[in-house]
């Protein structure tokens, strides 16, 4: 559970300091006060990534030359600082040399509206939340997407260089290698679906009658991948680069049979990745034995007010809630944090 939370030079926030002292945390006010702000600063500490912008920087208060954040929770203190330079983050006051070894100690799940590109949106959104999600829980996983993009890197590199002509001796070997550590990166990725996909559909029943599946979409099978690799160098030394792989794989959520994306109404895509989050809240709990902190951006908007009430009976209270809305809520389970408007 987090208790305290300090945030300096983070978007429109000169300094937001907050205390929570249970475990369902309620932050309401107006639009443009900030309040996705500060979940986003819960996020970027567990993560180090921003779910809004792929450029980290934009989070830095304007004319300023760095933002902190600092959390305290049950067990641990975190500190992350970014710069134009870099970041630099510590746990209890140590300082982790790698990121990747700040990165995934803070358990959270975090919804946005954002989200609803997981389903709207291109195959390197649904790769990223693949990744992002597994590379947390599994070490292994990251070291294999590491191996694999120097690969592919390299191998594309290599192919700029080449005609027709050329010796692919080389090429061979780099493919050789993209193959073995892009066949484990598949394996990984169905294992994490599969898992996933048992929560998902037994979370969705309890807000739905409709009926949604998880669908892998690797780009090739082991055969093609083994295939194009050995025998297609051409088609690649063309186009200058790696034209099939993990690198290009996908998913769908599958609605009723159909593909949500076309068969899905927006308040349905809506419930639909929530319950993904849900889902993965407790793949999360499984796999680690850990509490998580659940971050709740704008959840309610566009559901029915059958469904608000649903969703809020049956959210998870063995674990922390943080939620945000321009609307105040009742409970004396329930901190209320107002943010007023500037």
């Amino acid at each position: 559970m987090i208790h305290k939370l300090s945030i300096r030079n983070f978007r429109s926030f000169e300094k937001f300091d907050a205390t929570f002292n249970k475990n369902f945390v309620y932050i309401h006010g107006l639009n443009g006060c900030g309040k996705t702000s500060i979940l986003e600063s819960i996020y970027f500490c567990a993560t180090t990534k921003s779910h809004r912008s792929s450029d980290e920087k934009e989070m830095i208060r304007h004319e300023q030359p760095f933002l902190q954040v600092k959390l305290t929770t049950d067990d641990d203190r975190y500190d992350i600082v970014l710069t134009k330079h870099g970041k630099r983050a510590s746990i209890n006051g140590v300082e982790k040399r790698k990121i990747s070894d700040f990165f995934g100690h803070l358990r959270v799940v975090m919804f946005a509206p954002e989200d609803l590109d997981l389903i709207k949106g291109s195959p390197s959104i649904r790769r990223q939340f693949m990744d992002l999600e597994w590379m947390q829980l599994n070490k292994k996983y990251l070291r294999m997407l590491n191996t694999y993009k120097q690969i592919l890197k390299q191998r594309n590199s290599l192919l700029k260089k080449l005609n027709f002509e050329s010796d692919y001796t080389f090429l061979n070997i780099l493919g050789d290698q993209l193959y073995e550590t892009g066949m484990d990166i598949m394996k990984e990725r169905q294992l994490m679906l599969d898992k996933l996909g048992v929560y998902f559909d037994e979370v969705y029943q309890k807000f739905s009658h409709h009926h949604v599946k998880i669908i892998y979409q690797p780009d090739v099978d082991e055969k093609s991948f083994r295939n194009h690799l050995s025998k297609q160098q051409k088609q690649d030394i063309l186009y200058q680069s790696t034209l099939a792989g993990p690198h290009r794989d996908d998913f769908y959520i599958e609605f009723n049979g159909f593909d949500a994306k076309g068969y899905a109404s927006q308040g349905e895509q809506r419930l639909i990745v929530v319950t993904l989050k849900l889902a993965l809240l407790k793949l999360i709990e499984n796999e680690t034995k850990q509490k998580v902190i659940l971050l709740l951006d704008d959840v309610l908007s566009e559901l029915d007010q059958d469904k608000q009430h649903t969703f809020l009976e049956n959210m998870p209270k063995e674990h922390q809630i943080i939620m945000n809305s321009a609307l105040p809520i009742e409970g004396e389970h329930i901190q209320m944090i107002y943010i007023p408007k500037e």
